[in-house]
């Protein structure tokens, strides 16, 4: 038993159960490079919980602000900073913004309604609940931009209407497509339709100022369309005098297919949030997107997260289903940097399990494609427009070819360790860092061992603290060789540097 000490807290951890003795072993030669995001929620929301979620493989956990409140999600932060500090390991944490989720109105009598194939039916704004041949919705945009022959879809698609005549201002006639028993506050998708709806909502706006006060690692804004939306969440916290941590772009519309490019040079990273793009797209587009998210994105050389039912089959199993592991395999092929899991750690039976299994997913993955890590394609086509990217894309090189251990990366914002993570190198990226919080946000980034060190004003002592931090950690063993870079830093010697070195020998 390893018992983790943390004030005046003790949390037991079974560190030989099977859940984690399956799990990945801490040596860096072993380490999976694709991280996992998990959702904190009901089933997971407890020290010991989280400290097993993490020894199991978990680098982020989500806190998913479309449920619960603001205080218990803040608490959770406070209870993951205690976790990370108890395990000397960082972890970041990522706020996710509900965003207009666009739903029906709450039903009358309590009911739910029968909607039958072929019924006429009206969609309308007049009222806020629903009610037999009366569908209700608060959102007077959609009745301003659908026209006859839209297709309106409701719970997850589950139920389709198309729009006959646009009877007034606050009133559509729609026919049932596909029918279905329809419940109170279900989600309302307009597939192709560009709605008139800023992404930042009264409540997003409450929840990012208390997120960003706990001091939030990533903020994931939902629901974009365009680079104005990821400008829109920055210029809002710059206005309480905060700084905006960085924000991932959730792509979930086919509006933002089109914008990718635009909203990526704004956005810090981007998440394919596969459920509300799932109903959106015909289902055999949403593979298609996703691969072309990914390369995106490492072309971009941002962050790329592949969310929604990754692992749904252990939701009540201990069984993945092949396709679950195909579809996780799959999107580490793909060049993913992190994978997410949902309702599989918030609400899901086996949370610790589900973990490991996917940590055991990914790294034998992984283990098969590992030669062919090194530049791929996308990587390939990342230019070099200064010399902090010349020099990423140079220690990549040297680490393959002078056949290293590791790539050392100095990194005081993140951003270096950030070019080399995305330049997939076969050898493990160990970031070293003077700062907790770029220690945290560096968690997300693919292939990279976040290592926070005392701060120094020297290269020499630098390197120093850096080899006692990789000693005591086990990552390496003293003579091995490393490739080291950094790019701008404040200490003497250390701008735009790279050097091979063995681990012992720093002169």
């Amino acid at each position: 038993m390893t018992t983790v000490m943390k004030q005046d807290q003790t949390m037991t951890v079974n560190a030989n159960s099977p859940a984690t003795s399956k799990a990945v072993t801490a040596d860096a030669g072993r380490l999976k490079r694709t991280k996992i995001i998990a959702t904190l929620g009901p089933a997971t929301s407890s020290p010991e919980c989280i400290t097993k979620l993490v020894q199991a493989g978990v680098n982020v956990f989500r806190l998913n602000m479309s449920h619960g409140n603001g205080q218990d999600q803040m608490e959770w932060v406070k209870m993951i900073r205690a976790v990370s500090e108890a395990l000397k390991q960082p972890i970041a944490i990522l706020a996710d913004l509900q965003g207009p989720k666009i739903r029906t109105g709450y039903l009358k009598d309590g009911q739910p309604i029968p909607l039958d194939d072929y019924a006429v039916v009206e969609f309308t704004t007049r009222t806020r609940e629903s009610s037999p041949g009366i569908i209700a919705t608060k959102y007077v945009e959609l009745i301003q931009v659908l026209e006859p022959g839209a297709i309106i879809l409701l719970d997850d698609g589950k139920i389709r209407l198309e729009v006959l005549e646009k009877v007034s201002a606050d009133t559509l006639k729609c026919q049932v497509v596909q029918g279905g028993m329809l419940e109170a506050r279900k989600g309302i998708n307009v597939p192709g339709a560009a709605l008139p709806i800023t992404p930042l909502t009264d409540k997003d706006k409450e929840d990012v100022r208390a997120a960003v006060a706990a001091g939030v690692d990533y903020v994931a804004l939902s629901f974009v369309q365009r680079a104005e939306d990821i400008i829109e969440l920055k210029e809002y916290v710059k206005s309480f005098d905060m700084v905006c941590p960085p924000v991932i772009a959730k792509i979930e519309k086919p509006q933002a297919l089109t914008e990718i490019d635009n909203i990526l040079r704004e956005a810090d990273g981007l998440m394919v949030a596969r459920g509300d793009l799932g109903v959106e797209l015909r289902p055999e587009e949403v593979p298609v997107a996703q691969k072309m998210l990914v390369s995106k994105a490492n072309q971009a050389e941002k962050p790329i997260i592949i969310a929604t039912q990754m692992l749904e089959s252990m939701i009540g199993s201990l069984q993945p289903s092949r396709s679950d592991v195909s579809d996780i395999a799959n999107a580490v092929f793909d060049g993913s940097d992190v994978l997410m899991l949902s309702g599989e750690t918030s609400v899901g039976e086996h949370p610790v399990e589900t973990v490991a299994m996917m940590s055991r997913i990914i790294y034998e993955a992984e283990k098969s494609m590992v030669t062919g890590m090194d530049h791929p394609a996308e990587a390939s086509q990342i230019t070099s427009p200064n010399f902090y990217h010349a020099i990423a894309h140079t220690a990549s090189y040297a680490s393959r070819k002078a056949n290293v251990k590791a790539l050392v990366v100095f990194s005081s914002s993140g951003s270096m360790a950030q070019r080399v993570s995305k330049l997939k190198p076969s050898r493990p990226i160990i970031a070293l860092t003077f700062k907790q919080d770029v220690a945290n946000r560096m968690t997300l980034l693919w292939g990279v061992i976040p290592l926070v060190i005392p701060s120094s004003e020297h290269t020499d002592a630098m390197l120093e603290q850096g080899e006692q931090a990789i000693l005591e950690k086990n990552l390496l063993q003293n003579g091995d060789s490393v490739v080291f870079c950094a790019g701008n830093t404040q200490m003497k010697g250390a701008t735009n540097m790279l050097k091979i070195y063995h681990l012992g020998t720093v002169d």
